[in-house]
Parts: structure tokens; C-alpha cells; sequence
């Protein structure tokens, strides 16, 4: 799920969707500052966009592990397990190996195989390429008892979940403190720091940015995670149903497929709040597919054998 985002002294900054926000040029000294502020709206939306990165996710698991039956007992047994098995997956696949590549190939811009990986649909496939075989390896070394239903809805929340909160939930931290900073007339610290036409641009889109923009973010990260959550239904189910590499073809394609949907009406100019609106109906619709998979997975956790106790015959 690609969001337009910029550097600032290492901070990522995620000032809206799929990118090409104009913002009001603001002519005051970009050290000194002038008078524009930040307004009020733009901070409310900014908290809701980090609420929803980080309770969205941490909020899900909360709920799937305080669930308890009848009885008194879990209801989700170790369901933690299969969140930060997600979780991992999106690091080793993401964070630790396509973004480099990425970062890599961008310093060779001006070579045509560089450009070409770089293009947004070849990047939109890879980025699908990349997840969903690090999911599909994660489920099968570390979730090989762990095929419930419920095991792929929490896979999918640590998924979803850590790339919401590194990606956005961290960016949008970083806003609301330059936005303090702007507002509170401490802005001339960080500018000082920065070269003035970076200061400039920094504080013009901060300031210039439309309030509601600052929400697309959130609203992009629930319309995310509800496709992790369905891809890892998806995978997990061919895993269970040793149907692996169906699932994860499907998975691959449907993952890229979103990602260039959302690519293609940006490059068109089509407005962001329509954009994040397929989005929401594209993530619902997979839900469905995903629903409609749990008959098919497992009921509960699988034994392990290895901690039974032997047979009575071997016993005796």
C-alpha cells in the first residue's frame, strides 16, 4: 500500500496519499518563521491517523487474547504467537531486504533496469512478491500447529500492524512534534539545523497542507491491514490445506493488483478520498473471500506430539 512520504533529518513524514499535494507557498523566513501556524484540525486528524496506526492492530490483539469461553478459558489460545510471526514476516521481507533493494536501485536512477524495477507497477507486484513469500515461509517454519482461522486474522493485525506503525504510526509522532515545534515558536531549533529552502518546504507543508489530508493516512492503514488480514487467511489456508503455492499465486497477484489500483487513480489525478474508498471496498472484499475460507481451516491448535505422553502399550 504505497504512500507519497518524505525524509526529514530521518523522520519520514507522511503528508497524504499517493502523493502531489500542493501546498500554499508560504513566503515567511524559513528559520525565523513568520506567522503562519499549524491549524488545530490538522493536529486532531494527525492524533486520530497515530491512534488508528497503533490501536487498530494493538487494540485487535487485545481483544482476540482477552477473549475467554464459558468456562473461563482462552478462547484463542496463543494467539499472540501468529501477530508477532506477522509482525516478522513484514520486517525480514519489507524492512529488511525490498527496501534496501530499493534504496539501492534508486542511486542507479538512470540505468533502464533500474528504472524499470522502480516503475510503479513492477514495484507494486514486488512489493506483493516479497510479502507474501515472507509470509508463506513464516507460516510454514513457525506456525506448523497453528492453522486455525483465527491464527491468519492475528497474522494478518502483526503484519498490517507493524507496517502501520513504522511507516505511519512513527511519521505521524514526528508531525505532531514539528507541528508543536512551529506553533509553540520553537521551529527555529530544527530549521537552524536544516538548509533553508529544506526548512521552508518542511514548515509550507506542515502549514499548507489540508487538515483532512493528514486522516487519509489512518484511513489508508485500516483499508491496509484488512487485506493483510485477508492475504494471511488466504496463505495460511494453503498452508493447511497443502494448496501452498495456489494460495500464495493468488495472494501475490491480489496483493500487487491493490497496490497498482491505487498507483494507476493517483496517476490519473483521481482525488484521494475516492482512491482511499476503492481502497475500503477492494480490503471488504477480500474480508468476504476470507470469511468464507474459515470452514476450511482448522478448529484448533494441532498437539505436538513430541510433548505427549507415549502409548500405554510403549509404556509398559
Amino acid at each position: 500500500m504505497a504512500i507519497v512520504h518524505c525524509k526529514v533529518l530521518g523522520f519520514v513524514n507522511m503528508l497524504g496519499r499517493a502523493g502531489r499535494i500542493r501546498c500554499a507557498p508560504f513566503r515567511s523566513d524559513p528559520i525565523r518563521g513568520g506567522c503562519s501556524m499549524v491549524p488545530v484540525a490538522s493536529f486532531v486528524f494527525m492524533a486520530v491517523t497515530v491512534v488508528i496506526a497503533f490501536g487498530v492492530p494493538l487494540g485487535g490483539l487485545i481483544w482476540l487474547q482477552t477473549r475467554r469461553t464459558s468456562g473461563g478459558a482462552p478462547r484463542y489460545p496463543a494467539v499472540g504467537r501468529a501477530f508477532l510471526c506477522g509482525a516478522l514476516a513484514f520486517t525480514a521481507a519489507q524492512v529488511l531486504t525490498r527496501l534496501p533493494l530499493m534504496a539501492l536501485l534508486a542511486t542507479h536512477r538512470a540505468h533502464p533496469l533500474a528504472a524499470f524495477l522502480l516503475s510503479g507497477p513492477v514495484a507494486s507486484y514486488t512489493a506483493g512478491l516479497f510479502e507474501e513469500t515472507g509470509r508463506l515461509v513464516v507460516m510454514v517454519l513457525l506456525l506448523r500447529r497453528f492453522h486455525r482461522w483465527i491464527d491468519g486474522v492475528s497474522f494478518g493485525l502483526g503484519h498490517g500492524g507493524i507496517e502501520a506503525m513504522l511507516l505511519v504510526g512513527l511519521s505521524y509522532v514526528s508531525n505532531l512534534v514539528i507541528a508543536v515545534m512551529i506553533n509553540t515558536g520553537q521551529w527555529s531549533r530544527l530549521a537552524a539545523m536544516l538548509p533553508a529552502d529544506r526548512a521552508g518546504a518542511v514548515r509550507d507543508a506542515m502549514v499548507g497542507t489540508p487538515s483532512v489530508l493528514f486522516l487519509a493516512a489512518g484511513v489508508e492503514r485500516i483499508s491496509a491491514i484488512g487485506v493483510h488480514v485477508a492475504l494471511s487467511v488466504l496463505v495460511l489456508w494453503g498452508v493447511h490445506r497443502q494448496r501452498k503455492a495456489l494460495a500464495w499465486l493468488v495472494a501475490v497477484v491480489l496483493h500487487g493488483t491493490v497496490n497498482l489500483t491505487a498507483i494507476l487513480m493517483a496517476g490519473a489525478r483521481i482525488g484521494p478520498w475516492w482512491i482511499e474508498l476503492v481502497l475500503l471496498v477492494l480490503a471488504a472484499a477480500l474480508l468476504v473471500l476470507a470469511v468464507r475460507l474459515r470452514p476450511a481451516m482448522a478448529a484448533d491448535v494441532t498437539p505436538d506430539l513430541r510433548r505427549m505422553p507415549p502409548p500405554i502399550a510403549q509404556r509398559v
